[in-house]
């Protein structure tokens, strides 16, 4: 059995079942975006563009993409080459990538993931929303779009309901952007006039570490307190770990001509849907190693014969697989086939 074309066979049953059922995510103002898609690798091709929803729709069904994405821009000339400067960019949506790597607990290859890294990317995601989009931006809840980008990360687009508000933070400059960006990793931390944000997290994080915080809820020049403190290097590298809490891409907000996944389109690397939250209890309680396969890929068995030299563990959709495995699951073929893992079928 031809191995990629069963998996490409995959792609398109998912994809058949998500436009039928209208979750495949139709993204505004079809017209103005670019698209872009890979197979074997994230991006082969972009510099694609579609008249309408079912222009784009009939494209998908026809080609299967593993990797299928759009711009955060809306731009008057979406499939011109030649970068920023020729696509006539009117407009662009606001969106962070949060993206972990693996942690001091994942046992694991740098490209492979676990519970662990899941965890964290989660935490992050949640660490993001409630304590710099919510209480420093004034965003609520209902403003942003959460979704899990397939593999180790989180998406959050900041989608206010107010359209005046909207229009604004969509008309944001790139430096507009990269101000927010330097905000939240604490780039722009002026420790010799402190702001409020900052201030309520880092008293919170000197509070688990028994530091004091007195003088520090009552004066705003930090730098001359912890100066005169015996341990002000403790203090420092309290404040150098909450700036680095949040891994997040730059490049996402600062790329005028950026591409983000679409929305419940599938992750190539994974198989996993690139899966929108609906909000941040759901956002809580998801856990993407069942919550973010294709519930029909786990009715399909396959026999397959796993020569690689790699040994290997991952559990998905409560099952666990390793290098031994003669059997897997339609969702863990699609795992195994993103990770390069060399295997071949023997029957469906």
């Amino acid at each position: 059995m031809n191995t990629f074309a069963e998996v490409q066979k995959l792609y398109r049953e998912y994809y058949s079942f998500a436009i039928k059922n209208n979750l495949l995510e139709i993204p505004d103002c079809i017209e103005y975006r670019e698209f872009g898609y890979g197979y074997l690798k994230k991006v082969d091709n972009r510099n694609l563009s579609f008249k309408n929803e079912r222009e784009y729709k009939s494209w998908i069904l026809k080609n299967a993409p593993m990797h299928l994405y759009k711009s955060l821009a809306y731009m008057r000339y979406p499939s011109n080459v030649g970068g920023a400067s020729n696509k006539g960019i009117f407009r662009r949506e606001l969106a962070f990538d949060i993206d972990v790597h693996k942690t001091g607990k994942c046992n694991h290859e740098d490209d492979w993931i676990c519970k662990y890294c899941l965890e964290e990317a989660k935490n992050q995601a949640i660490y993001l929303i409630e304590e710099f989009l919510i209480p420093d931006f004034g965003l609520n809840e209902d403003d942003l779009k959460i979704v899990f980008s397939g593999n180790r990360g989180y998406h959050i687009y900041i989608k206010p309901k107010n359209k005046d508000i909207l229009e604004i933070i969509e008309n944001y400059s790139k430096e507009d952007r990269r101000f927010l960006m330097d905000y939240i990793l604490g780039k722009n931390l002026n420790l010799h006039n402190i702001g409020s944000g900052w201030r309520r997290r880092l008293i919170k994080e000197f509070k688990k570490n028994n530091i004091g915080t007195r003088q520090f809820e009552k004066e705003k020049n930090w730098k001359k307190i912890i100066e005169k403190r015996k341990n002000k290097e403790k203090i420092y590298n309290i404040i150098d770990k909450s700036k680095n809490k949040i891994e997040l891409d730059e490049k996402v907000m600062e790329d005028d001509i950026r591409l983000l996944r679409v929305i419940n389109s599938l992750h190539g690397y994974t198989g996993f849907i690139v899966k929108p939250l609906n909000n941040l209890n759901e956002l809580k309680k998801f856990n993407p190693l069942k919550d973010a396969i294709f519930k029909y890929f786990e009715e399909i068995e396959y026999r397959v014969d796993i020569f690689d030299d790699r040994k290997f563990e991952i559990q998905i959709g409560g099952k666990k697989y390793h290098h031994k495995s003669r059997k897997v699951s339609g969702s863990a073929l699609l795992y195994l086939f993103g990770h390069n893992i060399k295997f071949t079928i023997s029957c469906r």
